[in-house]
């Protein structure tokens, strides 16, 4: 099993306090590569990208859920994998035995896997795609890149293989990629929402 380390930054933005988890060497080169794999087959289907950059495929049978899709956002491949289907039990197994185990990791509500290219980055950013998502998870699948420091909450945290960082909070705290310099870097990231969030939306639409 992996180490793990908890970091409690100085300034809490909300109530509970953000806790950023990290845990080396959690998953095997193994299960990374079935991840990996997972994506590699996946076809790349065309979509529009619309405002908050909201993906939505042309193939509306995609929407059903029944298969992952592939899409391309500014040079970053990202293939969605929906709960309905086989990828995402075989990478919901794998991954299980790592994740924090707390209300605000109750049930994931999305997953990709994403590959970025030479050149690649992601944006400073807050994940605030659902109003009721609670955390993030991000495993890192390969470390045949250079670059691509992860950034959140001042902190900078290096990328190696089978490494996870888990963070509450996460419609509230500031994250980001940095460019890949060399290589090409492979993620698998998974949000979260709690039960609770369920019940109360789920109470709100009877």
């Amino acid at each position: 099993e992996g180490r793990v380390r908890v970091i409690r930054p100085l300034k809490h933005l909300e109530t509970p306090p953000t806790l950023i988890m990290i845990a080396e060497e959690a998953l095997s080169k193994d299960d990374c590569d079935i991840i990996i794999n997972e994506h590699a087959s996946t076809v790349e289907a065309k979509v529009s990208v619309g405002d908050g950059n909201v993906v939505t495929p042309h193939k509306k049978e995609l929407l059903n859920n029944h298969m992952p899709w592939k899409y391309d956002l500014n040079g970053i491949k990202i293939t969605v994998v929906p709960q309905e289907t086989n990828a995402f039990n075989i990478i919901t197994e794998i991954v299980d035995p790592f994740l924090p185990k707390n209300d605000d990791y109750g049930m994931i509500s999305y997953m990709t896997i994403q590959e970025y290219p030479q050149g690649t980055f992601f944006a400073t950013h807050k994940d605030d795609a659902e109003s009721n998502d609670t955390a993030t998870v991000i495993f890192t699948l390969n470390d045949t890149f250079e670059g691509g420091r992860f950034q959140i909450n001042g902190h900078s945290i290096a990328q190696r293989l089978g490494s996870m960082v888990a963070f509450n909070n996460n419609t509230e705290i500031l994250h980001s990629v940095e460019p890949i310099t060399k290589g090409t870097r492979f993620a698998l990231c998974v949000w979260f929402c709690s039960f609770e969030e369920l019940t109360e939306n789920a109470e709100s639409d009877s």
